[in-house]
């Protein structure tokens, strides 16, 4: 360790040693016995800047053997190492609260801050420190007493490590986390959702992708909770099932014909094969807009002029199409916001399944095939049985991001300590609302709900 007393630096005192001095387990006055002075590192944009701390050490005379000993050392300075606890927090906000990496908080903290021995390691231990101090506790108690009712939960891989995540999208709080080794299975997800039963977590819905590890343990470990399969997941699946459907179509337009070797004939057929390979690459240009959403009323229009108009003449070029984003437009609408009841799910979803044109699109029958199930059907649509509830899980993947985002830029943060700090200061970053904003039953289901009670 530096001898910082000899350190060429402005040095600043500070002095706190009085004569007695209160116990601070017992209370109890006692004299001095002795003092002595440190030298901390501090951050300061001017110039090399060390504090010398005189204190005073004391030894309590009511005080059991073993706790006699105390000092008078000021709070921001009764820290371990040689930097002032200010020092260390506001290097440590740097990664956390700023997103910088180790290392660029470390070159900051030397050249701006005039930290001139501070290292990379040093950074990271405070990083790791900081994570473990975290209340785990009294954060998850906190969270449970605001949670809407409404759980979102999603599991990330990185590297060789899993990890779960659960999440509440409508309070936009993170309610607990767990990393392993592997990949997870069912086991480990019932022991998640029990240690978070146990924690108080009773959720009225759950929303999870379309993974098969999560319907058989909801229903076991929380009975009366109900299972969301996320929209957004599901459309996705669908329009990736419908790509395949674009290029069969698209491949029933007029191709030009494979040109013999040789010099081309002036006139003729040349011109014809140009207009055909133009019309197919104005087609496919509008690949992607087939599968676009409509701009919902109150929205800001989501299409340009440019983008209509590509659309529409591929339509006019490829007739078949049409057909086409007619199914992708019922289904957006199907799972849209103007969709507020299950009676209102279920006409639309006929509408579709009867429709003899969507039936003769080619490569069609897995995405009908998949809205005709029942069960898959129900799950989709959990959400219209309450007010404000969330149809997909995407909160718990935007958490997730960020978490692969603090990885990348923080790449030193690799180890399983590593991992854990950083989700605990992840977790902790944003406030409980005072007011926090509880699922609500639509009044239509509550009445329901109250029947069966009182029938039985």
């Amino acid at each position: 360790m530096l001898n910082l007393a000899n350190v060429q630096a402005h040095h600043k005192s500070r002095t706190n040693a009085p004569d007695v001095a209160q116990c601070p387990r017992c209370g109890t006055w006692a004299p001095r016995n002795e003092t002595r002075t440190r030298y901390l590192w501090e951050a300061d944009l001017r110039q090399t800047t060390i504090q010398d701390i005189t204190y005073g050490c004391f030894i309590c005379p009511a005080c059991q053997k073993g706790e006699k000993w105390f000092t008078t050392q000021p709070h921001d300075c009764n820290v371990l190492g040689q930097y002032t606890a200010w020092t260390r927090q506001f290097v440590v906000d740097l990664v956390r609260r700023y997103k910088m990496s180790v290392e660029a908080a470390t070159a900051f903290g030397r050249q701006a801050l005039h930290l001139d021995k501070l290292a990379s390691t040093t950074v990271l231990d405070w990083l790791r420190e900081e994570g473990q101090r975290v209340d785990v506790a009294a954060r998850q108690a906190e969270v449970v007493a605001a949670f809407s009712g409404q759980m979102a939960v999603d599991e990330v891989y990185d590297d060789h490590y899993y990890q779960l995540k659960a999440t509440d999208p409508l309070n936009d709080l993170e309610l607990a986390w767990e990393v392993g080794e592997g990949s997870p299975d069912k086991e480990v997800i019932r022991r998640f959702f029990e240690k978070l039963k146990a924690a108080g977590f009773v959720p009225l819905l759950v929303v999870t992708d379309g993974s098969d590890l999560y319907p058989e343990v909801i229903a076991e470990v929380w009975p009366g909770a109900e299972h969301q399969r996320c929209v957004f997941h599901f459309l996705m699946q669908v329009n990736k099932d419908l790509g395949k459907t674009f290029w069969a179509l698209y491949e029933t337009m007029p191709m030009p014909k494979k040109r013999k070797r040789g010099r081309p004939k002036k006139r003729g057929r040349p011109r014809e094969d140009g207009r055909k390979r133009e019309n197919r690459q104005k087609v496919m240009k509008a690949r992607f807009l087939i599968f676009k959403r409509e701009t919902l009323p109150g929205e800001n229009d989501r299409w340009s002029d440019t983008e209509r108009a590509v659309l529409a003449e591929a339509l006019m070029l490829c007739p078949k199409l049409r057909v086409l984003r007619r199914l992708v437009q019922q289904l957006h609408t199907l799972f849209g916001p103007t969709t507020q009841t299950h009676e209102v799910a279920e006409q639309r979803r006929r509408e579709i399944l009867d429709d003899p044109e969507f039936a003769t699109l080619p490569k069609v029958s897995v995405v009908l095939d998949r809205l005709r199930d029942d069960d898959l059907f129900a799950r989709l649509t959990r959400y219209l049985d309450f007010e404000n509830a969330e149809k997909t899980s995407n909160h718990v993947e935007r958490e997730n991001r960020e978490y692969r985002k603090r990885q990348k830029g923080h790449y030193r943060l690799r180890s399983r300590c590593s991992i854990c700090a950083l989700l605990n200061l992840l977790t902790v970053r944003k406030p409980v609302p005072s007011q926090p904003v509880k699922l609500r039953l639509k009044p239509t289901v509550a009445a329901d709900e109250q029947e069966v009670r009182v029938a039985a």
